[in-house]
């Protein structure tokens, strides 16, 4: 997987080395959840921000068809919230998961125009290297007039060790989904778009447990050399 990301890097970069060929940069924001199964029980989290940040080419296959490869640095995670009533009291929790990925989404796009620009549909696969992240939990516990508050923090481990028996989070390095992206480009260069990935791989090393990671995207940029009306 790190020599097919380093290979994307390569191949986005030798597409803007072509005259006919558009490269560019863009950056925005992520909104992420996840969905947590086990046993019989299922959770989905609460919607985290991340940035995110990369390249981004665009070939021109003609017909209104291009090809649109992205490379980024993307933060995904979610927030989990919990409470549990007991007698004479309750406690309510706070998970927050941030996991950073290095990620790679070959998009195909249909372009139509519009105005001075264009606007884009498309989708594609998405593959995703997990290099690091961040766990973080608050526990508050009420019972009659005392409130008492823990705070713990852990590393994510993308090793995929099953069973660790540490505070950490272990989780598979590789993640696997489905993309869907459209936006407008303006006759200059300048872009906007939004996409959804769906997770389609259980990142979760342990048995009778499914972690997977979804969510929002919005970015802008600039494709070097203007885009074709």
């Amino acid at each position: 997987m790190k020599k097919l990301i380093l290979s994307a890097a390569v191949i986005i970069a030798a597409i803007g080395a072509n005259a006919q060929n558009k490269i560019g940069l863009q950056a925005g924001g992520a909104f992420s959840t996840y969905n947590v199964e086990f046993g019989n029980t299922e959770e989905k989290s609460d919607s985290k921000f991340g940035f995110l940040v990369g390249a981004v080419a665009d070939v021109d296959f003609g017909n209104s068809v291009s090809f649109r490869p992205e490379l980024n640095f993307i933060q995904k995670g979610g927030e989990l919230k919990s409470t549990s009533n007991f007698t004479g009291g309750n406690v309510k929790s706070q998970d927050e998961t941030t996991l950073s990925y290095i990620q790679l989404s070959p998009n195909f796009v249909y372009n139509f125009p519009a105005g001075t620009g264009k606007f884009f549909i498309g989708v594609g696969p998405e593959l995703a290297l997990g290099i690091g992240g961040k766990y973080k939990s608050e526990t508050v516990t009420t019972v009659g007039n005392t409130i008492t508050t823990s705070n713990d923090k852990a590393d994510v481990r993308f090793d995929g060790k099953k069973n660790a028996n540490d505070a950490d989070l272990h989780l598979k390095r590789i993640d696997l989904g489905a993309n869907a992206i459209a936006g407008y480009t303006l006759s200059n260069g300048a872009f906007i778009s939004a996409g959804y990935t769906a997770g389609l791989k259980n990142i979760s090393p342990e048995d009778n447990t499914s972690f997977k990671n979804s969510g929002f995207n919005v970015k802008i940029g600039f494709l070097f050399g203007g885009a074709k009306k």
